[in-house]
């Protein structure tokens, strides 16, 4: 029986089809989207969507109809999930991590180890740095189970691009995970990415993100700087938890002083710390699709239950029925998956 799924739901953006053809690549579900994208300025498919889709339907043999860019309809129908090696190229500097965010979720449930080899941008604007997902994502999915493992070739900035990351998986079942307390600081990391520009701006950067982080650890930063295809600077921090991983990232950008990523960054880590939530209000949204995959019951806390989120519980109940509630707690959400 074919899913139907409103694109236009909720948030109503890629987030959309990302998660509703990595879940049913995941759980071998045929699935038919439409209104993909319908309120935005370009409705329809975009290049990154159609490297996601194409490198999901790869991984499980899928026929898929409605595949080009403007489509506002896609039908997605798999037929096997073993695992291999892949690759896509998203083009420019289309952002890389949305593309793993797709083809995550099918890699962690084949039934053989996957290895994906993705090109395009690693450090975009409306996406999550790779390093954000290696520094915060990869451990929260670590506590379910998941064994991945993230190396970056060449950093990719916009509009350039010209960046490459390999993902290697390990299949395994994910188990629930309880994140209702993220228990005490164990330590803030940071990392900062940078391609053509002079070292003084590596150091600007890192000296105002680490004088920002009024809290009692200090950041061990790590740096990588050189030339590449692409130019600019991204820095990202976690903080970590004894059950948890919480983070923020910040990007360069014509004339934004260096300052001032340093000091952004900092900020948007400090108010997720102060909410007391064991997820940042991004991570919160990302994992709900494995969550609702995973063998076993899950809580977490949330510092906002964003647009975001709330479209993915919808979302994720169409093709894994869970009872989900929420409670709003000082400062943050609870989130309750059963």
């Amino acid at each position: 029986m074919e899913i139907e799924i409103d694109g236009s739901h909720g948030e109503g953006g890629g987030q959309m089809v990302r998660t509703a053809v990595g879940l049913a690549c995941a759980l071998g579900k045929s699935v038919f989207i439409r209104d993909i994208r319908k309120g935005r300025s370009k409705p329809g498919l975009r290049a990154q969507h159609l490297a996601g889709i194409e490198l999901a339907a790869e991984m499980c043999d899928a026929e898929v109809s409605g595949l080009e860019i403007g489509s506002t309809e896609i039908g997605f129908r798999p037929r096997s999930n073993v695992g291999g090696r892949f690759q896509v190229d998203v083009g420019t500097a289309g952002s890389v991590s949305l593309v793993l965010q797709t083809c995550l979720i099918p890699a962690l449930t084949a039934k053989g180890a996957t290895e994906l080899l993705i090109r395009g941008g690693t450090d975009v604007p409306w996406s999550p740095p790779i390093n954000y997902i290696s520094m915060v994502m990869l451990p929260l999915l670590q506590r379910m189970g998941a064994d991945v493992d993230i190396s970056v070739s060449q950093r990719g900035f916009y509009p350039e691009g010209g960046g490459e990351i390999t993902a290697r998986v390990s299949p395994g079942g994910l188990k629930g995970v309880d994140m209702s307390s993220r228990g005490g600081l164990a330590g803030i990391d940071g990392s900062i990415a940078c391609r053509n520009l002079p070292s003084h701006v590596v150091d600007r950067a890192r000296d105002a993100a680490a004088k920002g982080l009024d809290c009692d650890k200090s950041a061990v930063f790590s740096v990588d700087s050189a030339r590449g295809p692409s130019t600019g600077l991204s820095l990202v921090l976690a903080a970590r938890f004894e059950n948890s991983v919480i983070g923020s990232s910040s990007l360069g950008g014509k004339g934004l002083p260096a300052e001032r990523v340093g000091e952004i960054a900092a900020q948007g880590l400090l108010e997720e710390m102060n909410s007391g939530a064991a997820l940042d209000s991004y991570s919160a949204d990302q994992i709900i699709p494995f969550v609702f995959l995973a063998d076993g019951a899950s809580r977490f806390t949330a510092s906002e239950l964003t647009l975001h989120a709330k479209t993915n519980l919808h979302l994720a109940g169409h093709f894994v029925k869970r009872e989900v509630a929420t409670e709003e707690t000082d400062g943050s959400v609870l989130i309750s998956i059963r």
